[in-house]
């Protein structure tokens, strides 16, 4: 939960130092494939590769599939910006969409963590420990993260919007002698 809210903390909230925020957010994205990757195989090799039809271990299987296509995606993403740093994007270029196939994926992939937070915790304890009342422990963490991310974007849309400047424009008349500043106006007429 808490290298998943980085993630978005480092493309969303943070994009003031961008050059240090996409290598971060790079480096933990790898890291996030890394344990992904170790953890799953380790849970899988101490159960003698039996998989259940638990809740738990679709969402964690789901989760582990997601996992390689965003961590790929992110790669393929930052691979191609290379290609661009000395022309502009336009909203048809490849990248872009490779972009937003990414931030799709990324966003979906944050709350299947987290969905899976919950069930593995809700089974760790409920199940192995047979604790039903620490159960619970999992929506903690979930509503712990939901709440931060809504704080996160109430604090980054009030910085932005005010940010954001209004320009006054003087009212227009049609007789150019009225005009000041001598300002050639143009219409899209």
């Amino acid at each position: 939960m808490p290298v998943g809210l980085l993630l978005l903390v480092t493309k969303r909230y943070a994009k003031k130092h961008w050059n240090l925020m996409h290598f971060m957010h790079a480096v933990l994205g790898y890291f996030t494939l890394v344990v992904t990757l170790v953890w799953s195989f380790k849970i899988i090799d101490y159960f003698d590769w039996k998989i259940n039809a638990e809740i738990h271990t679709i969402f964690g299987l789901s989760a582990v599939i997601l996992c390689l296509i965003v961590a790929l995606s992110g790669s393929f993403t930052a691979g191609m910006m290379q290609f661009y740093k000395e022309k502009d994007w336009t909203p048809k270029e490849k990248v872009t969409f490779a972009g937003k196939f990414h931030r799709v994926t990324g966003y979906f992939m944050l709350f299947l963590g987290n969905a899976t937070i919950v069930t593995g915790v809700w089974e760790y304890y409920a199940e192995t420990l047979l604790n039903e009342s620490m159960a619970p422990i999992g929506l903690v963490s979930l509503l712990t993260f939901c709440l931060l991310v809504m704080v996160f974007e109430y604090l980054y849309r009030m910085t932005n919007r005010k940010a954001t400047m209004v320009v006054k424009t003087p009212d227009i008349d049609d007789d150019p002698s009225k005009r000041t500043n001598n300002v050639m106006l143009y219409t899209s007429e």
